[in-house]
């Protein structure tokens, strides 16, 4: 059984800021804080880090388990839903619901998340494009600050959904967009598929460690090699 764990931003889909414009409303009627995300890179980190970059950015002392920063974060699951459905640049990336569909009536794979996410606003913008019927589990930000603790998370609860031991391995395949994803996969034994359709290149996620790369998700043919060989490949 191959465990199958999906990024969301930039891999499955891309939000056109929505977000973004959640957490600046938050923090706006919160604090007073116009702009609050500014020039933060959030490629690859969690939302918990992402939240802790802004507070420190901006001078305001909230440790991860305070309520101040419970509250910004409620706020922000609040605003997200009306964001996302009014957000005209939201997107699926190319292949993704042909090889979901695929993916869903193989029984030799079990499908699911590894996202920076909390999970509450991973599943609404999954629902805004129905993808949340494809992914029974998954191991969200709310889960850990710290994405590589983010892949054990998702085996347990894959173990718990097949009602069998999974374990770590090669076996479990990490798929996203960043060199972060990369890095996750990697200190936990996993197979690392980068999706070269957002920020990084094939190149660069190629130099992160990748043991796979792909240009997007439309080759379906490529993509199940990736998953099922031993030996890396890379398509450009």
């Amino acid at each position: 059984m191959k465990i199958l764990l999906f990024d969301i931003d930039g891999t499955l889909m891309l939000s056109g800021g929505a977000g973004r414009r959640a957490i600046d409303r938050a923090f706006l009627e919160l604090h007073g804080v116009t702009d609050a995300f500014g020039a933060i890179v959030p490629d690859g980190n969690t939302d918990p880090a992402i939240f802790s970059e802004i507070f420190a950015n901006h001078g305001i002392a909230a440790a991860d388990d305070s309520p101040m920063f419970r509250e910004v974060v409620r706020r922000y699951v609040l605003h997200l839903p009306a964001e996302i459905e009014d957000s005209a640049q939201a997107h699926l990336m190319p292949g993704v619901v042909p090889l979901l569909e695929h993916l869903a009536v193989d029984k030799s794979v079990a499908l699911g998340l590894l996202t920076g996410n909390f999970e509450e606003t991973a599943r609404i913008k999954l629902d805004r494009f129905g993808l949340n019927r494809f992914f029974p589990f998954g191991a969200f930000g709310s889960d850990h600050g710290v994405r590589e603790h983010l892949v054990p998370i998702a085996v347990q609860r894959a173990e718990v959904h097949l009602e069998e031991p999974i374990g770590l391995g090669p076996h479990v395949v990490v798929i996203g967009d960043t060199p972060k994803d990369i890095d996750c996969a990697l200190v936990n034994r996993a197979t690392a598929v980068g999706v070269a359709s957002s920020r990084y290149s094939a190149d660069e996620l190629e130099a992160a460690g990748a043991h796979h790369v792909m240009p997007t998700l439309e080759d379906i043919p490529t993509f199940m090699n990736a998953i099922t060989s031993g030996e890396s490949s890379l398509q450009k």
